[in-house]
């Protein structure tokens, strides 16, 4: 070491793919490999490669079967293959190399239920469409999310906000530093957003993801105090153990809700486009009759369940003959019960 100076090391192969990476959203694959196929639950996965098509016979989804891997696998900025290697003291990462548009990766944000479930614009009638792959994971394809990359998401969410409102105030008692503060305070601002989309504009799009989100969060939660509940004996069934689970969950995420509305100012009930267990009439037979799903908002039903629902289900199809005029119902499961738990089935006739 001369003049108090630490070696230069070259950066590898690793370091200059990840800030390629970073700049263009493209992998660099220097260890080539054929990924496993993972079939997905979706009504138009093509048989013969797992990838998915928008509609029978049309374009692929583009998506490959390593963009699913974690990006806890590539190299850090500055960090060499090689730990014998040393850096400058004053290094720092190209500064290029940051997020969205020409400086990388954006977070996953869908802002309608048509691209959290990809296809269900154009699926025919009674067609079950599965969640897509992260569609409500805030972390994007990488699954990493950066103080960098929050704080410009928490950025661009409240110019967002304050094109529709301009009197918008966030508060905050400052930049979140921990991943669950992060993460919590991008959801918060993404609920913000909805709210305000939806009271001043009327627009339900983004209220509808954010609803689902919501409550996915709130039935894996519910779902799992529910099984400790009843298997340390506070629980207690009158018929089954899945009977008092779903009734747990059916409380739970019904009152959550509520405040989550209350807190927004969204305005819910009887005669508003926004309900928690309403009653949902049909009035096209001489006999009128209701179905009550858990959660409306505009045109969309959300059904909280354990049990795996099908079009023929007559709760279901009394949400379609309701005459708020359901297009899909949104079928919200436990996570924990695996692969394509949560899925949305299309009107009928559509």
């Amino acid at each position: 070491m001369k003049n108090g100076l630490i070696p230069i090391a070259r950066k590898s192969l690793h370091a200059h793919a990840f800030e390629h990476y970073l700049r263009t959203s493209r992998r660099i694959d220097l260890q080539p490999r054929r990924a496993a196929i993972e079939r997905k639950f979706n009504p138009y996965h093509d048989p013969d490669n797992g990838q998915f098509t928008f509609a029978p016979g049309g374009r692929r989804s583009g998506t490959s079967p390593r963009s699913s891997q974690r990006g806890s696998d590539a190299p850090k900025p500055g960090v060499s293959a090689n730990p014998a290697k040393l850096l400058l003291a004053q290094y720092r990462p190209n500064p290029r190399a940051r997020i969205g548009g020409n400086r990388g990766p954006a977070l996953n944000d869908p802002m309608t239920l048509e691209r959290a479930f990809p296809g269900l614009r154009n699926a025919p009638g009674s067609s079950i469409i599965a969640l897509a792959d992260n569609a409500l994971d805030i972390t994007g394809p990488s699954r990493r999310l950066t103080t960098e990359l929050a704080d410009a998401e928490v950025t661009k969410l409240i110019a967002q906000i304050k094109q529709v409102d301009p009197d918008f105030r966030y508060q905050s008692l400052g930049p979140s530093t921990t991943l669950e503060g992060q993460i919590n305070e991008i959801r918060d601002l993404r609920m913000h957003r909805a709210a305000v989309r939806y009271n001043k504009l009327g627009d339900m799009g983004p209220l509808q993801v954010e609803v689902l989100r919501r409550m996915q969060i709130s039935v894996d939660r519910a779902y799992d105090n529910a099984i400790k509940l009843y298997e340390s004996g506070h629980l207690r069934a009158s018929l089954s153990r899945s009977e008092a689970i779903g009734n747990y969950i059916d409380r739970s995420v019904k009152a959550e809700m509520k405040r989550l509305f209350a807190r927004h100012g969204i305005e819910h009930g009887a005669g508003k486009q926004v309900r928690v267990a309403g009653r949902e009439y049909d009035t096209s037979r001489s006999v009128r009759t209701y179905r009550i799903p858990d959660v409306r908002v505009g045109n969309m039903a959300y059904d909280m369940t354990t049990e795996r629902k099908l079009p023929s289900k007559p709760q279901i199809r009394g949400f379609f003959g309701a005459d708020f005029g359901a297009d899909s119902a949104v079928i919200v499961r436990p996570t924990r019960l695996g692969r394509g738990s949560t899925y949305a089935i299309k009107r009928p006739g559509k």
